[in-house]
């Protein structure tokens, strides 16, 4: 792929020079490299310019392909790279997101054409791997969800630092199974365990947590789709929040020190069962009156299990038309990546409880995703436009209009602090699993209600 090709490299940090040596040894012939740091790199007679001066050098030089070897580099720029590249035909490649080597045994840089989570959704917030890394390091750590899109790229990225033990813990038993061989190649080893346990059970989840004794908990267990959600609302309530109350509850009593919620900017808007219940998760969560125990709030993940992408990319192969909900409709993305060490991320912020909120790039028009698919997928595709489902919002949020954004030691990052809700309340007013899910989905609705307000 590389051999005999002149190339241009787009970035020299730690990556960057990475990439040059591998590229070189693949046969390729590095002509120029751009970095905005270009005035103050010494021993490199290549680094040329900054980025801004691409497509000058793709003109001076005669280059045939452009590698982007910055893993901190947002969509837009990637945009921007493809743009002016195609001008002149030339192909790019793009560098894994940071959080995406993280998660390789293979630290062998490797390099892919764009995909669409590139991009739409990389963003340029940068993750302290050192604190991370002082926090987790030597500890032990629950995941709930393991199996999930998220749990399973957070279990892959703490695999990479030196935890005593994770504990994988999800309802799933195929997922649980299939992490367990990603991680380790074998079905069990001592220091990735694993629970087969639904968090809508008190007695499963305190079993699990007191026999793995965590110090660190991270809650990613939870149902997210909304339309199922909103016609089934009894489930977001024993799922996510009685869920919720049961695995805060164990956490409290074995007195893990640190936990983090994983909650979404849906919480924001807090329409229909979905947002309503991450909400009520994010104030339980508060409620615990622990200094460590906090949540945080993030957009779409792309790409993840059943998102967005996932179902457009299916309508177009089986059914030739995709359906967007709204002409003008827009969402905040990121990548699975970015989500799973965002939550790592929270892990080490030192301000007090409350909930973390990640101020992500401009949101996605939806309709610029679905043409993008189209592209991708090379079909005929026709879009369709139809209305919104109950519960879902035109445009998210990340924030309440009567919140007020907090800034933190981290200038990407900000706090919001959620009333607090005590979670024996929560307990109380829901009773059992099978009091809740006999629930009439209009008595389910009202509790989702009294609870988030």
């Amino acid at each position: 792929m590389y051999s005999g090709r002149r190339t241009l490299l787009v970035g020299y940090g730690i990556l960057g020079s990475e990439l040059l040596v591998n590229l070189e040894n693949a046969g390729a012939t590095v002509e120029v490299i751009l970095d905005d740091r270009h005035g103050e790199i010494l021993g490199e007679p290549r680094v040329w310019g900054p980025v801004s001066s691409l497509r000058k050098a793709l003109d001076e030089f005669g280059v045939d392909l452009v590698v982007v070897g910055a893993s901190l580099i947002t969509s837009a720029m990637i945009n921007w790279i493809n743009s002016e590249a195609g001008r002149f035909s030339i192909p790019v490649y793009v560098s894994p997101e940071r959080s995406e080597i993280l998660s390789m045994d293979n630290l062998h840089t490797v390099t892919r054409v764009p995909g669409i989570e590139d991009l739409f959704a990389r963003s340029s917030i940068e993750i302290d791997q050192d604190s991370i890394a002082s926090v987790v390091g030597g500890r032990r750590v629950m995941v709930t969800g393991a199996g999930g899109s998220i749990g399973r790229r957070t279990v892959a990225q703490l695999a990479r630092y030196e935890v005593e033990a994770v504990g994988l813990l999800d309802r799933d038993d195929c997922l649980l199974h299939d992490i367990a061989m990603e991680i380790s190649g074998r079905m069990y080893q001592d220091r990735f365990p694993l629970f087969h346990v639904d968090v809508q059970h008190l007695g499963q989840v305190m079993g699990a947590i007191e026999s793995f004794h965590p110090d660190i908990v991270i809650h990613a267990a939870a149902l997210k789709h909304v339309t199922t959600l909103e016609a089934n609302p009894a489930n977001a309530l024993s799922v996510n929040v009685l869920g919720t109350a049961n695995v805060l509850e164990a956490s409290s009593e074995v007195e893990a020190g640190l936990f983090v919620n994983v909650s979404t900017d849906k919480a924001a808007s807090r329409v229909g069962s979905l947002g309503l219940s991450k909400y009520i998760g994010e104030r339980m969560t508060r409620g615990e009156g622990r200094s460590g125990y906090r949540s945080v709030r993030f957009g779409n993940v792309i790409g993840s299990r059943g998102s967005v992408l996932h179902s457009f990319r299916l309508q177009a192969r089986y059914h030739n038309r995709i359906q967007v909900r709204g002409e003008d409709t827009s969402r905040f993305f990121m990548t699975v990546g970015e989500a799973a060490a965002l939550v790592l991320s929270t892990l080490t912020q030192s301000e007090a409880d409350g909930t973390f909120v990640f101020n992500l790039d401009e949101p996605v028009e939806i309709v610029r995703l679905a043409r993008a698919v189209v592209d991708e997928l090379g079909v005929s595709a026709e879009i369709q436009f139809v209305p919104l489902e109950p519960g879902e919002a035109r445009h998210e949020k990340l924030f309440a209009d009567e919140e007020r954004p907090l800034e933190t030691s981290v200038s990407a990052v900000f706090r919001v602090e959620p009333l607090p809700l005590a979670r024996s309340s929560v307990s109380d007013r829901l009773g059992s699993i099978d009091d809740v899910l006999a629930l009439h989905p209009e008595e389910a609705r009202q509790i989702l209600e009294e609870l988030a307000f």
